[in-house]
């Protein structure tokens, strides 16, 4: 499977489980530990104490600071130690007591870490569009399967009929109607690309205002699913790499159209895992047991994969640093013909 690239923002929690106490979370290799400042903002450290190296989210929040759980050493949201309570009141916490802090953002119903290093560049991730439009339901699914086969799947245009019985509008017309000739189209964007059908006449077209189906990728691990009509539903998927072979899903799915809701609550949490992303799931962990004892080597493609192929090759060019200077390497655009 690609390695997923690490210079971004990423989801460390939905932001409403962030509550009073300190939240353990995983992004891509490293534990982290994530708790409200007394200003209500977030902060975001390695899940380790510079003391004796218990985990943080064991501990407490204290004044505003993150207070472990072992010999109550103090963090601040920059990782520094403020307060060691086996000193006596003169003594100072020695200068390098300290964790290694990540920049933290709250926006659209998440808390977002950035991952590289140095400064964030861009300063915020980039919205979640459309969030202000509706009301959501969002949850969290941990996954047995790498990120890059969620992303993979849900840039796919031929699964639906097969993977999703009873809960896929593709699985209903291929009862009625049997499987029909089609086209879909590819395009690259400044962050990634875009999946739609049916595919336009020409490159000079603009992208169809109402499709049957159009699929969103966004670097580093969002896919923007979009359904037609004008109470259509939008869904909004997060692969979070957790692991090598790990991800968690983070999912948000429109609900109503709503400018302000009147309980002011835009995103409503389930701790239930919707069908059509059930289905999905097991598909994607039995694949991942497989690629897990034998690699990728016993992978075969057709043309009706060139989505999910240009999907990969975006992300390894990101991972590898070269995205923006070799993007235009790719093919801007392309029409695929499938049986569906």
């Amino acid at each position: 499977m690609s390695q997923m690239p690490r210079p971004f923002w990423y989801i460390a929690a939905p932001a409403s489980r962030l509550a009073s106490g300190p939240l353990a979370c995983r992004v891509l290799d490293n534990d982290l530990v994530l708790f409200r400042a007394a200003n209500g903002a977030p902060g975001a450290l390695i899940d380790r104490c510079c003391h004796r190296g218990a985990k943080l989210s064991l501990g407490a929040v204290q004044s505003g600071s993150l207070a472990c759980g072992y010999h109550g050493w103090r963090y601040d949201g920059a990782g520094h130690c403020v307060h060691i309570p086996s000193l006596p009141a003169a003594s100072a916490p020695p200068p390098d007591a300290s964790v290694p802090a990540f920049p933290c953002i709250e926006q659209d119903s998440y808390v977002w870490v950035w991952m590289g290093e140095g400064e964030p560049e861009p300063s915020a991730p980039a919205r979640v569009p459309g969030f202000e439009r509706f009301v959501w339901q969002q949850g969290t699914i941990a996954m047995a399967c790498a990120a890059m086969l969620g992303i993979e799947n849900n840039l796919d245009w031929c699964h639906p009929a097969f993977a999703h019985p009873w809960a896929h509008g593709q699985f209903f017309k291929t009862q009625l109607v049997g499987f029909t000739e089609q086209a879909y189209e590819t395009r690259l964007t400044d962050t990634g690309m875009i999946l739609f059908g049916p595919a336009t006449a020409g490159e000079d077209d603009p992208v169809p205002s109402q499709c049957w189906f159009k699929a969103t990728f966004a670097l580093p691990d969002r896919v923007m699913i979009e359904f037609p009509g004008e109470r259509g539903m939008t869904i909004v998927l997060h692969f979070v790499p957790t692991g090598p072979n790990t991800c968690r899903q983070e999912w948000l799915v429109s609900l109503v159209p709503m400018a302000e809701p009147r309980d002011g609550i835009r995103a409503r949490w389930s701790d239930e895992e919707p069908k059509i992303l059930a289905q999905d799931r097991a598909l994607m962990e039995s694949a991942q047991l497989n690629y897990d004892r034998e690699g990728d080597g016993f992978e075969r493609s057709v043309a009706a994969d060139a989505s999910t192929m240009l999907a990969r090759r975006i992300v390894a060019l990101a991972a590898a640093g070269r995205w923006r200077s070799e993007r235009a390497t790719l093919p801007w655009r392309r029409v695929v013909r499938v049986r569906s």
